[in-house]
């Protein structure tokens, strides 16, 4: 393992020092038993070669026993404790891990991918412990008994000895300058991996679509590239790992040629006794064996290394927003400005240049043209990302003076993307809160209008929602999160183009819900509504119109109107679509009744 997955992992396995010791204690004793079973069965057969003896059997037949049953017990021993030590290695790795994930910003998820995160906090966290369950305990178990044998060996014959050191330094030369190269290469593998994980995640999410305008062909021609480059990274590991795989095995037999015919030779010349050739043999396959384990341990390391040099990478990741050392705690009322902000993504400006100022309780309507920078205003507000310059005002205080926590326990944000989880809808309106009250959850309900459609769910607040509420319709979903949002009591409620999926008429309802006087706070919460429908927002304190990352008109709705601009064109032509649709409705009621005349006339 690299030398920086190792510094990485200390802390971990520093603080089980003592399982460290008892790991090596438990290999030790395991490790010696097991070289000393060919010592002890050597001098078995030469004691035999002076005269078969019943006592002297039973000797050494008891010693085999005794030596095999400490192997087995320490054994199982040992890999019941590296594996204790593996799962909680990696269960401490993981909790950080994922406490990491909900701290990391817009820009890290970015940087790294959905996909590949998913992959490095699932298959990479399965290499770790592969490598300190089973990968450890065996690279213990070998060494000692690698070191135990060659040094009994020696004791017996030191040429002989000499040989199978000697393939022992060649396997660790080949495997010394195999590791980088298989470390590297499993890397790859994994990168791919995350690949085909990102793949699979967002285009499983959208399998209507595809469907519907028949696409399939071009996303399975797409996933087959993907999948392609990930067979073809496996394929150069696996050549890799199993071109050196055999290696110590062959070089030990090799050894293994050599040993019995320099041995016999020394036998006849009477330099050797039977029983210690017996014992070079059958140490010879035992180390075989060793050689072989350690070669498998070797593999697991350089994946475990790989796969913790991806998740450090991702711990030591530091986020773009974080509390600065001089942020405190506020008690947020809810005014809100901006003062010569901006906000650069891929090259360009995404917001520029932006003013404005609404005191606490304000209702703020945003409205512009698609990729306007609406949504990356609001993102600001909630300190979802920060600006790249100029600054964000809550209260009067830039907005990264204000420890995280105390700022977003005071906003809510409903996405544009709704999200529920796989629970009742009770649970997904209060997720997140220890108590929350009768009148508090019916205020939220009755508000995002959600109490229309209570009929439809057949156990009310209680009924069960699939996994990414896909049992509900799309305006119950927005409503459910409207709903989970306000249950919050934010003193800064964000909704971002929150009602593209409910009908125009109950949008009214709840807003006017939301403008009314918030008579738990004593005061109206500050609300920004992001909107296409300029009607939902025509009776706003204030209208923020963007165009092309600025701010080009703010005012009322009536003094929009009366400017001329940018935002008296959109409601004209908002306007003249309703008429129009208006009149298409009403003449195709009029067919409709002059059909049914006739109907009715015929039937006389």
């Amino acid at each position: 393992m690299r030398g920086s997955s190792i510094t990485f992992l200390w802390p971990y396995i520093a603080r089980r020092r003592h399982w460290i010791i008892g790991c090596l204690f438990l290999a030790a004793v395991g490790g010696t038993a097991s070289a000393f079973s060919p010592f002890v069965l050597g001098h078995a057969v030469d004691e035999l070669k002076k005269g078969v003896r019943l006592d002297v059997i039973i000797f050494y037949a008891i010693g085999l026993l005794a030596l095999s049953v400490t192997v087995a017990v320490f054994r199982y021993l040992l890999r019941m404790l590296t594996g204790n030590m593996a799962a909680t290695v990696t269960y401490e790795l993981g909790q950080e891990f994922f406490q990491k994930l909900l701290v990391l910003d817009q820009k890290n998820y970015a940087f790294f991918g959905r996909g590949d995160l998913l992959s490095r906090g699932t298959m990479d966290f399965i290499y770790i412990w592969r490598f300190f369950s089973a990968g450890f305990q065996m690279m213990l178990h070998s060494l000692v008994l690698l070191f135990v044998g060659v040094v009994l060996m020696a004791s017996s014959s030191l040429p002989l000895a000499a040989l199978v050191f000697i393939s022992l330094a060649l396997i660790m030369m080949v495997q010394i300058f195999n590791g980088p190269f298989l470390e590297r290469s499993f890397d790859r593998v994994q990168h791919d991996v995350g690949r085909l994980s990102a793949f699979v995640q967002e285009h499983l999410g959208a399998v209507r679509m595809f469907k519907a305008y028949s696409q399939l062909r071009e996303v399975v021609e797409a996933f087959e590239d993907v999948n392609r480059a990930y067979a073809r990274s496996y394929t150069m590991f696996a050549l890799r790992s199993g071109l050196f795989s055999p290696l110590p095995g062959l070089v030990v037999r090799l050894s293994a040629a050599v040993v019995l015919g320099v041995g016999g030779f020394m036998v006849i010349r009477n330099l050797l006794t039977l029983g210690e050739l017996v014992q070079f043999v059958v140490y010879l396959n035992l180390l075989s064996n060793a050689a072989i384990q350690m070669s498998s341990a070797y593999e697991r390391l350089q994946q475990g290394a790989a796969a913790t040099a991806r998740v450090a990478e991702v711990l030591r990741h530091e986020p773009h927003v974080k509390d600065l050392p001089e942020a405190t705690e506020v008690d947020i009322k809810g005014s809100v400005a901006m003062r010569d902000v901006g906000v650069r993504a891929g090259g360009r400006w995404v917001l520029k240049d932006v003013n404005f100022e609404v005191p606490a309780g304000s209702t703020v309507g945003i409205v512009g043209p698609t990729g306007s920078g609406k949504s990356t205003l609001l993102s600001l507000i909630a300190r979802v990302q920060d600006p790249d310059s100029g600054c964000v005002l809550v209260d009067d205080r830039d907005i990264r003076t204000i420890k995280l926590d105390s700022l977003r326990k005071a906003i809510a944000l409903v996405p544009q993307q709704t999200f529920l989880f796989e629970m009742t809808i009770r649970e997904n309106i209060t997720i997140g809160l220890e108590k929350v009250t009768k009148e508090d959850l019916e205020y939220a309900v009755n508000t995002s209008r959600l109490v229309n459609d209570m009929p439809q769910f057949p156990n009310g607040l209680d009924t069960m929602v699939s996994e990414g509420g896909s049992s509900l319709s799309g305006g119950q979903r927005q409503r459910t999160s409207i709903a989970r949002a306000l249950v919050r009591k934010p003193k800064i409620l964000l909704l971002d183009d929150a009602f593209a999926s409910v009908d125009a008429h109950t949008a009214t309802q709840i807003i006017q819900g939301l403008t009314r006087k918030d008579l738990t706070n004593g005061y109206r919460r500050t609300t920004f509504i992001v909107t296409q429908n300029l009607l939902a927002v025509r009776h706003a304190d204030v209208i923020l119109v963007l165009d092309n990352g600025r701010i080009v008109e703010q005012g009322t709705h009536e003094e929009l109107v009366e400017l001329g601009g940018l935002y008296a064109n959109m409601y004209a032509n908002q306007h003249r679509e309703r008429s129009n649709r208006l009149d298409d409705a009403v003449s195709s009621a009029g067919v409709q009744i002059e059909d049914t005349r006739r109907e009715v006339k015929t039937a006389r």
